[in-house]
């Protein structure tokens, strides 16, 4: 069962998303994101189908089984209806299991509670990365901004490379926003 704070956040990330995504235009897909060498549609097709990815992983199903929706077409028509379908399955799955019991995440062995975790910082992060790509600003809202930093900033520094980030880009800075330092954690 997902802890009442984890699920807050949680819904604010998913709305973080789903914002961006919705300003997103077909155009915009075949366009550079700002995650390294991902168009937007790439992008966009690997977020989605992680909401697949982390449901199975959080059933216990085989990893080779999980490894094979990556290179699955998850968009179909509708890229935001597409999102919403997964990512149901996902929280299903989170409401439904053990989240102490660890999951065979490729990056290795990981507790359910933290998948979730990482599914926030997923989310939020490559919603920073579409924005970029299609030069909306992006829609974090301040809560979830300063929950990732003060809370998800570690586990973002311990996952590093293995999970996706870059080394944080400078030390902290004077007067700068929590969303501003989530961007410097996360090395974007």
């Amino acid at each position: 069962m997902l802890d009442p704070v984890i699920a807050v956040h949680l819904d604010r990330a998913e709305a973080c998303w789903a914002a961006a995504l919705t300003l997103t235009t077909e155009d915009d897909l075949d366009c550079a994101s700002g995650c390294a060498d991902w168009s937007n549609r790439e992008l966009v097709n690997h977020l989605v189908g992680g909401g697949a990815r982390y449901a199975m992983l959080l059933r216990q199903e085989p990893p080779a089984e999980v490894e094979a929706t990556r290179g699955l077409d998850h968009l179909g028509e509708d890229p935001l209806a597409a999102f919403w379908e997964l990512e149901r399955e996902f929280r299903t799955a989170a409401a439904a299991v053990d989240l102490s019991v660890p999951v065979s995440h490729r990056i290795g062995a990981l507790p359910g509670d933290q998948l979730v975790r990482m599914r926030i910082l997923e989310l939020a992060l490559h919603a920073a990365d579409l924005s970029r790509g299609t030069g909306y600003a992006w829609p974090i809202d301040d809560a979830l901004a300063e929950f990732m930093a003060d809370e998800l900033g570690d586990l973002i520094v311990a996952l590093g490379d293995t999970g996706g980030y870059r080394p944080p880009r400078f030390g902290p800075q004077a007067g700068e926003s929590a969303a501003e330092r989530v961007l410097r954690i996360s090395g974007r």
